[in-house]
């Protein structure tokens, strides 16, 4: 068996598995042989590799460093991002688990009580 992973064209594993080596051509998309943790890692040039850390930055309410495009997650409620900067503006006060994810970088993970 030949372990293998299917990417898209921005080097996003898709999926990860196992065939005979004679059917690995059948698999369609973009492959490279072995298994890739999308979670950590994407393709480039064909090759493994790492996600860069993410320069997202909190400050107070402000995020800063934004990787534009991005998306804004806040407790799983996703907000488009087209700029370098934003600020958190909440209604009630409590606890807020803020993500910015842009592809390739990894998630930044950011936890804000008001």
């Amino acid at each position: 068996m030949t372990e293998f992973t299917r990417y898209d064209t921005n080097g996003r594993v898709l999926v990860t598995g196992s065939v005979p080596e004679a059917m690995i051509e059948l698999q369609g998309g973009l492959i490279v042989h072995g298994k890739i943790d999308g979670r950590t890692h994407y393709v480039f040039e064909g090759t493994a590799t790492p996600r860069p850390q993410n320069p997202a930055t909190l400050s107070g309410a402000d995020l800063s460093g934004l990787p534009a495009p991005c998306q804004i997650i806040i407790n799983g409620v996703v907000y488009e991002c087209e700029e370098a900067t934003a600020t958190l503006d909440f209604t009630y006060p409590g606890n807020y688990d803020v993500r910015v994810s842009a592809f390739p970088y990894l998630d930044a993970v950011f936890e804000v009580t008001t």
